[in-house]
Order: structure tokens, then C-alpha cells, then sequence
């Protein structure tokens, strides 16, 4: 089935139409990498997790910590982080609203370190789970502690990079 020249033509010119409907205003950094961080990175830090786990001769089940991850994050960063961020003053924890410069690092800080806290209370049942031998059960601690404290490191460096520039004290 052809199109006629007329069907072309308002075709094309619907097309060419299209990015004058686009939005600049289509979320700011810190949404698109939590988005990022709750589909994709998470399982990679279970995983990772589950690696620094087995660095400690401890057999484990990757799928449940990442699973322990996926429970936690969307606890942490999706209600305890932006709750806490905002008690400090930051109303606008994922940045859609925030004007650039006028972001309160404290409340960011106050909310990463409140959900980190929250991930090891979280995590520790799907980590005391996730080990295969019941007697290493009692030696899941430590290195729980030293996987969940690497990766939430790491996690919370990127965030604060990307909300650094747009942040004051």
C-alpha cells in the first residue's frame, strides 16, 4: 500500500513537529541514576556483594542478597532517604524542582547516612539467609558489614557527585 503525496507530505511535517513538543525539563540527574540504581545497578551490587561474601570463604546465594538489596533500596532511597533529607531542610531529595544552587548538601548527607544505617538493619536477614552452610551462619556478620559498607560507599560518592555542583552547605 503506497501513500499518496499528500499522506507524505503531513507525515513528514508531523515528524519534523516532534521535537518542538519536547520537554528540557525532563528530570534532573539524581532521578535519572535513581532510576538507574533501582533497575539495573541494584542487581549488580547484590552480585557484588555476594562476591566480597565469598572473598570471606563464605558460600552464599547470590540471588536472595540481591533480592535483600532490591527490598532495602526501594525502602531506603524511595521513603527513608528523601524522609530524612527532607526533616533537614531538603524538600526536594530527587531534584525535580530544585532550582541548580539552591540544593542542601546536610539533608542529602543526613538521608544517605540514615538509609545506609537502615540497609544493614534491612539486608542482615537476606545475608544470615543467603549463606549456604548453617554453621557460618554465626560469621556472616563482618563481612555483611564490610559488602554493605564498600558498596554503599561507592553509591553514595556518585550520588553526591552528581548533586555537588548544584549544592551548598
Amino acid at each position: 500500500m503506497e501513500m499518496d503525496k499528500r499522506t507524505k507530505t503531513l507525515s513528514t511535517f508531523l515528524l519534523l513537529l516532534l521535537p518542538t513538543l519536547a520537554f528540557a525539563n525532563a528530570g534532573s540527574p539524581m532521578m535519572w541514576f535513581g532510576i538507574l540504581h533501582s533497575l539495573i545497578l541494584n542487581a549488580f551490587i547484590g552480585w557484588t556483594e555476594s562476591a566480597i561474601i565469598d572473598k570471606f570463604k563464605i558460600p552464599n546465594r547470590t540471588w536472595l542478597i540481591i533480592i535483600g538489596n532490591y527490598v532495602s533500596m526501594l525502602i531506603g532511597l524511595y521513603y527513608i532517604a528523601p524522609h530524612f533529607s527532607t526533616i533537614t531542610g531538603n524538600h526536594d531529595f530527587w531534584g525535580g524542582q530544585t532550582s541548580y544552587g539552591d540544593y542542601k548538601l546536610q539533608g542529602f548527607i543526613f538521608g544517605m547516612v540514615t538509609s545506609f544505617l537502615a540497609t544493614l538493619i534491612i539486608e542482615l536477614p537476606f545475608f544470615y539467609l543467603a549463606v549456604k552452610d548453617k554453621l557460618q551462619r554465626r560469621q556472616i556478620f563482618i563481612p555483611f558489614l564490610v559488602a554493605n559498607t564498600l558498596t554503599n560507599i561507592i553509591m553514595a560518592i556518585i550520588y553526591f557527585w552528581i548533586v555537588k555542583g548544584g549544592g551548598h552547605w
